[in-house]
């Protein structure tokens, strides 16, 4: 499988510093990225992130029908859906490690000729899986280091969460399905790029595509990160 590596479009926008917010009295203060993400066979499509200290809001800017609420400190995700007034609730599940029969091979090095994104450097760090002769790309995520660390840190917590559940869940997927870069990339990717700096764009193996296209600071209502009490909450456990 040959590489997957994307070149690097940067906007303008990307190369000033955050402004201070500013707003209501009662907004809490908050950093809103959007994402263009792409899945195979499915037209693009932007994505909303609001991170704030306690909570990380996801919105399909395509799809009304719901929203995604994860609890920072408590290490949980709420999946909000309209359509049937439901709550799949994701807790974090106890820490496991891939043991697996191939290598997993990771690349991380500067981007020299790409444009510089708030004064730092962008990297690529790319995640290859080796077995025998065959050596098949994962990932290859362009990050830069020292920005939002702070949001970078919740990002990864959302990460580590979503895996738990893809690694508890492993054993309904057919074993002809679980090849290298699926046990890498969409069920043991616990994020760890995310230490490495935020993404500013990515490539899958299951061809998903994510691009950043702007981020502010902002003044947010509180009340984006609340979930209805109305309605039924479950989990997959």
């Amino acid at each position: 499988m040959n590489s997957k590596f994307l070149p690097v479009y940067i906007s303008a926008w990307l190369l000033i510093a955050l402004a201070a917010p500013c707003g209501a009295n009662e907004a809490i203060n908050a950093v809103k990225l959007v994402y263009q993400e792409q899945e195979e066979g499915v037209d693009p499509y932007l994505v909303t992130f609001t991170v704030s200290s306690d909570f990380l809001r996801i919105d399909d800017e395509s799809d009304d029908s719901g929203y995604i609420v994860f609890d920072i400190s408590n290490n949980r995700i709420y999946s909000v859906s309209h359509f049937d007034k439901s709550i799949l609730v994701i807790a974090q599940y106890p820490e496991t490690k891939l043991s697996a029969d191939f290598e997993i091979d990771i690349e991380y090095h500067a981007l020299e000729n790409a444009p510089m994104i708030s004064g730092k450097q962008v990297y690529n760090y790319r995640v290859k899986a080796i077995a025998g002769d065959k050596s098949d790309t994962c990932m290859d995520i362009q990050l830069v280091p020292g920005l939002l660390p702070e949001v970078s840190k919740s990002l990864q917590g959302f990460q580590k969460t979503i895996s738990g559940q893809h690694v508890a869940s492993l054993e309904k997927t057919p074993e002809e399905y679980r090849t290298p870069c699926y046990l890498v990339d969409q069920v043991y990717n616990k994020g760890i790029y995310y230490n490495k700096g935020l993404p500013i764009q990515e490539w899958h193996s299951n061809e998903k595509r994510r691009q950043l296209m702007n981020f502010e600071a902002a003044e947010v209502d509180a009340s984006i990160f609340d979930i209805p009490d109305e309605y039924r909450q479950y989990s997959l456990k």
